[in-house]
C-alpha cells in the first residue's frame, strides 16, 4: 500500500473517481484514492437509477447538470472509453396547480440558462406519450438532452482515465482516522486498517457516510442517509423506445427502460434516516401499484429484481463542495441528495479547481459552501427531488 500522497481522496464512487481523474489530468502530484469495498462504485453509485437531467429548480444545480451533460455527450472523445448513454429525455408530469406554478418559474430559469425544454399541455402528453394515464395530469415539461447512463461505465471510465493520467487507486482499504498536526488545524494524513498514509490534502467523497468520516476530524457536516428502493422487470416491450424517464412528482414515482425491461423507483417520504439497505416488501408493493396506476400497461410487466440503496441528503438537497474549516487541507464533495451520478463530471471538475486554484472557476459553487447551514444564509431548497 502507498505510504504518502500529495492529495488523498476517500471514497471510490462516481464522485471520487471523477475527482481523481480531474486532479490527475492537471498533474496535481501524487493522487491516491482509497475505497473500502472490494470494487469501485458498489454503494450508492452502483445502486442508483442512472438518471441524468437538467430539470432542477435552482441555478447551481442546473449549471452542474448542463456542464455534466456536455461531458457525457463527448465522453468517448475525452476519455476514450465506452458509455451507455441514452438521451431519451425526462418527462415531468404536473398534477397540481402548485407544481404548475413551481415549474413555470423553473421554465423561465431554464430558458435563461439556454435549455431547450418544452412545456406540454395535457393533450400534448397524451399524443406523444400515450402510455401515461392522464388522470389528474395538468401538463408536463420535457427536456430532450436529459436521459440516463450506465453507472458502472461512468465509474470505470473515470477510474481507468485517472490511472492513465497517473492517479493511484486502492480498494479494500478502510479509513479509520484523520491525522491532524499538533495545532489540530491542518490535515497531515489518514489512518487506515492497512496502516498510516501521509497526505498534504484529503478530500472526502464519502457519500452517505460523510458525516461519520468528517467527524474523525471533529467537523460536523449535515448529511443524512435515507433508504431508496428500485424494482426492475423482465423484458417488457409494450411501450416503444425511445421511452423517456417518466416522473410523477406528486407521488415521486419514476420509471425508464432498463436492460429490455423497466426500472421503477419511488421515494418513501416517511422513511427515517438510517443506513438500512434491506428491501421493504410492503413499500415495494405500493411502488408497483402506483406505477400501474400512472402507466396501466405495467400491469403486464413481471418484477425480476429489487434492491435498496442510500441517498446522501442535506437539509436543502444541494451538495456540499467546500473546505472543511477550520481544518486546512481537508475538503468535502458529498451530499448530492440523489443527484451524484448526474453531477459527477462537474463535481470532479470544480473540486479539482477548489483544491488546486483556491476556488472553482468553471461554476460558481459559493452556494454549496458548508457554512450556509450555520451563518444565517436563507437556504434555497431544491424542489425537484425524487
Amino acid at each position: 500500500m502507498e505510504k504518502s500522497a500529495d492529495i488523498l481522496i476517500v471514497g471510490g464512487g462516481c464522485i471520487g473517481v471523477s475527482i481523481a481523474y480531474h486532479l490527475a489530468k492537471r498533474k496535481a502530484g501524487r493522487v491516491l484514492l482509497l475505497e473500502r469495498g472490494e470494487f469501485l462504485g458498489q454503494e450508492s453509485t452502483g445502486k442508483c437509477a442512472g438518471g441524468i437531467r437538467a430539470q432542477f429548480s435552482t441555478e447551481v444545480n442546473v449549471r452542474l447538470s448542463l456542464a455534466s451533460i456536455e461531458r457525457f455527450e463527448r465522453w468517448e472523445q475525452e476519455l476514450g472509453f465506452p458509455l451507455q448513454y441514452r438521451q431519451w429525455g425526462y418527462l415531468f408530469l404536473l398534477t397540481s396547480e402548485e407544481l404548475e406554478q413551481s415549474f413555470g418559474r423553473n421554465f423561465e430559469l431554464w430558458k435563461r440558462l439556454g435549455m431547450k425544454a418544452e412545456w406540454l399541455s395535457t393533450k400534448d402528453v397524451g399524443k406523444r406519450f400515450p402510455y401515461v394515464n392522464l388522470e389528474g395530469v395538468r401538463g408536463a415539461t420535457f427536456h430532450q438532452r436529459d436521459g440516463f447512463g450506465d453507472p458502472n461505465d461512468i465509474t470505470q471510465g473515470y477510474a481507468k482515465a485517472a490511472r492513465r493520467e497517473g492517479a493511484m487507486i486502492e480498494t479494500e482499504v478502510t479509513v479509520t482516522g484523520i491525522d491532524l498536526d499538533s495545532t489540530g488545524r491542518r490535515v497531515v494524513g489518514v489512518r487506515t486498517d492497512k496502516g498510516e498514509i501521509a497526505a498534504g490534502s484529503v478530500i472526502l467523497a464519502t457519500g452517505a457516510w460523510s458525516r461519520t468520516v468528517a467527524a474523525l476530524a471533529n467537523v460536523d457536516v449535515p448529511i443524512e442517509p435515507f433508504r431508496r428502493q428500485i424494482i426492475t422487470t423482465d423484458k417488457f416491450d409494450l411501450i416503444k423506445d425511445p421511452w423517456p424517464m417518466t416522473v410523477d412528482l406528486s407521488t415521486t414515482l419514476y420509471c425508464h427502460r432498463e436492460s429490455g425491461g423497466v426500472l421503477i423507483g419511488m421515494s418513501n417520504e416517511e422513511e427515517p434516516p438510517s443506513f438500512n439497505q434491506t428491501f421493504d416488501e410492503e413499500y415495494g408493493e405500493k411502488m408497483l401499484m402506483t406505477a400501474m396506476g400512472r402507466i396501466p400497461l405495467l400491469e403486464h410487466a413481471s418484477p425480476r429484481a429489487k434492491w435498496a440503496g442510500l441517498y446522501e441528503t442535506t437539509p436543502d438537497h444541494h451538495p456540499i463542495i467546500d473546505r472543511l474549516e477550520p481544518v486546512a487541507g481537508l475538503y468535502i464533495c458529498a451530499g448530492f441528495s440523489g443527484h451524484g451520478l448526474m453531477h459527477a463530471p462537474a463535481a470532479g471538475l470544480v473540486t479539482s479547481e477548489l483544491v488546486l486554484d483556491g476556488k472553482a472557476g468553471s461554476i460558481d459553487i459559493s452556494r454549496l459552501r458548508l457554512s450556509r447551514f450555520t451563518d444565517g444564509t436563507e437556504l434555497a431548497d431544491e424542489r425537484n427531488v425524487i
